[in-house]
């Protein structure tokens, strides 16, 4: 009798269930169209040339208390665009730090939408024709959206992580502007 009682109980339940369970869990028949809202719109696209110019401070390795003005031009292609970053060209510019200006050879960077930082690699010149590299951490990047040509934002390449190699450590506040 208590089996009968028990089987009864459970059949009771999955019953309940089956009636219950495909009310919550049925699909919907149709899925909706999406919003434009719901469009991801990418902020930056293959192609664009932008330039990177700004001013600052420059601190010698070794000797933090010898400082020079310096100030910083980049011309910059965007080769690839994914959901979360921009990867770019160097394809001109120049470095100045004191009197001396370095020109530039090639390099690429990286910036990430979503932690608004950006790393560039940067090879140059000085007026001797010795290579040096270049190395700028940003933070604060944030892209308008949309960014269209003569837009601008801002960025703060900051000391000690951005550095003319083996010689100047650099602080520098930037403006990024969409050329075409």
């Amino acid at each position: 009798m208590r089996r009968m009682a028990a089987l009864g109980t459970a059949m009771a339940l999955v019953m309940t269930l089956a009636i219950v369970v495909p009310a919550f869990g049925a699909p919907p028949t149709t899925i909706p169209p999406l919003n434009d809202h719901h469009k991801v719109m990418p902020l930056l696209t293959k192609g664009m040339i932008l330039t990177i110019s700004g001013s600052g401070t420059a601190f010698k390795i070794g000797d933090q208390s010898t400082t020079q003005s310096a100030s910083i031009s980049l011309t910059a292609t965007v080769e690839r665009v994914s959901f979360g970053r921009a990867l770019f060209n160097f394809t001109g510019g120049t470095l100045t730090v004191g009197s001396g200006t370095f020109t530039v050879v090639g390099g690429h960077g990286i910036l990430n939408f979503h932690s608004h930082k950006m790393v560039l690699h940067v090879n140059l010149k000085d007026n001797t024709g010795k290579q040096v590299h270049l190395i700028l951490y940003g933070r604060n990047a944030h892209v308008p959206s949309p960014f269209n040509a003569g837009d601008h934002f801002n960025i703060d390449f900051v000391k000690h992580q951005s550095k003319l190699a083996h010689q100047w450590f650099l602080d520098l506040k930037a403006t990024v502007t969409r050329s075409s």
